[in-house]
């Protein structure tokens, strides 16, 4: 009997204890966490529970029977509510405990996640939160509001939510004020802080949104400015977002013709055409800066039609000018590598390139018709500003190295060359993608023998092609 009676008090003691431990505690080592009583959450019946999960899952039927699977990327969810702290808390445990603003927002994140799973265990709705430092001799307390999330408001370009902002329900918003961030790259963002219109107050990214991606994907999602809606406190607002795999978010067409050489006697191309493709090998941007390593590579082929009145070259001593084959190449492919972008406000971006180009010139050499065969490699510098949405500026330097193969009539032959060009460009409201129309001078600087400059006005469109 005796040996009963002590099993059942160890029993009880067990699960008194057990019992006890299950709501997970706010607080850490760092700082302590009160919350107040908050409210009961509400208990719907099984016939509600029944009708709400049937039309949760008639509504899933609809979004996925309108959605490819082969263009669905993944959704961006919103959350129900988030935890508002002030920045004055973070200074001070980043100064108290010698933590960096990531670590603190470690521990904001670790607290959201205890606050949802204590009131799922409480079934309560909490709305304030008081946090102390324990470090902290003065034993202030700071309070932090839980508060719903109304809506948000997102605009994703080029696979980067360059801007989000949150509506509170208590007619705050929140907004990121550094740098964009890379969509496929969300979580490792997660804690960025999203700042007041006053800067002393501060949510976190990953309290606000998740993007669940569906699968690994290749393309960037389509560029769009879009809000969110969070209906009640158990359907969040979703998104679902679709890979953009239109040609014309790759290829660019673009043909124009050079004004001297249809109105002068010199030898430019008389009709140009361009193809270009852009290929993203990643959305990393250096942490808090519009500023992107090595993003972009970009082949291109030109085709250049020529009059057949400059297509014959004079040979002195075998030697033949690369810089004259240049002038009269009929066709030409290459690559860029874009080894630096820089981006700042208001629509202004800065770019650095290195590049490959081969060039095949058709000309006739004391009568004989002969193929030339030009290496260029390149440094290109370019700088692109919007004056307004539709109307801006190109200017652009690239220094050129040539090498001219030698052939039966010819020997190899090298020179350098730099060209300068400014441009402005028109595209229409209702223009897509890259579609515009342009006006540029280039002046070619040839070091070697500065009387073989010689420069190109042209005029021109570049379309967007989508088949």
């Amino acid at each position: 009997m005796k040996k009963i009676n002590l099993t059942l008090i160890t029993l009880l003691f067990y699960g008194m204890a057990w019992g006890q431990s299950t709501p997970p505690l706010l607080s850490d080592e760092k700082i302590n966490v009160t919350t107040n009583d908050g409210t009961p959450k509400e208990s719907p019946s099984d016939t509600e529970k029944t009708k709400e999960e049937d039309l949760k899952k008639l509504i899933q039927k609809i979004l996925n029977d309108n959605t490819d699977s082969n263009t669905a990327i993944g959704s961006v969810i919103l959350k129900i509510k988030t935890i508002v702290y002030d920045k004055e808390l973070a200074s001070k445990i980043e100064e108290k405990d010698k933590l960096k603003s990531n670590e603190v927002n470690n521990i904001f994140q670790n607290l959201y996640l205890k606050l949802i799973r204590k009131e799922e265990i409480d079934k309560k709705n909490y709305q304030l939160l008081t946090i102390k430092v324990k470090s902290d001799s003065d034993n202030m307390g700071y309070d932090a509001p839980i508060i719903k999330i109304d809506s948000a408001k997102f605009d994703i370009q080029e696979g980067m939510l360059e801007f989000i902002k949150v509506y509170l329900s208590d007619g705050t918003t929140y907004t990121n004020k550094a740098a964009p961030i890379a969509l496929v790259h969300l979580e490792k963002r997660g804690n960025d802080r999203l700042f007041n219109a006053d800067g002393d107050k501060f949510i976190l990214l990953k309290n606000v949104v998740v993007f669940e991606s569906n699968k690994r994907f290749g393309y960037l999602p389509d560029n769009k400015t879009f809000s969110l809606d969070n209906q009640d406190d158990k359907t969040p607002g979703t998104l679902i977002l679709n890979k953009n795999s239109d040609i014309n978010s790759l290829v660019n067409f673009t043909a124009y013709s050079d004004l001297l050489g249809l109105l002068g006697n010199e030898p430019n191309a008389l009709v140009n055409f361009e193809a270009n493709a852009k290929f993203y090998l990643h959305r990393l941007n250096y942490p808090n800066k519009f500023l992107y390593i090595f993003p972009t590579f970009q082949p291109h082929f030109h085709y250049n039609r020529i009059d057949s009145k400059f297509d014959t070259i004079v040979i002195s001593d075998n030697n033949v000018n690369p810089t004259e084959i240049f002038r009269r190449h009929n066709f030409a492919v290459g690559f860029d590598l874009t080894v630096l972008r820089w981006d700042w406000k208001p629509a202004n971006s800065f770019e650095l390139k290195a590049g490959y180009l081969y060039t095949s010139s058709k000309v006739h050499i004391d009568e004989k018709k002969t193929n030339a065969i030009n290496h260029i490699k390149y440094f290109e510098a370019n700088l692109k500003s919007k004056v307004i949405d539709n109307f801006g500026i190109d200017l652009n330097a690239k220094y050129m190295w040539q090498k001219l193969n030698d052939n039966e009539y010819f020997d190899s032959s090298k020179e350098e060359m730099l060209a300068l060009r400014g441009g402005i460009y028109y595209a229409s409201p209702k223009a897509k993608g890259d579609d515009k129309i342009f006006l540029r001078f280039t002046n070619y600087l040839v070091w070697g023998d500065r009387k073989k400059d010689f420069s190109q006005i042209q005029i021109g469109f570049t379309k967007s092609l989508k088949f």
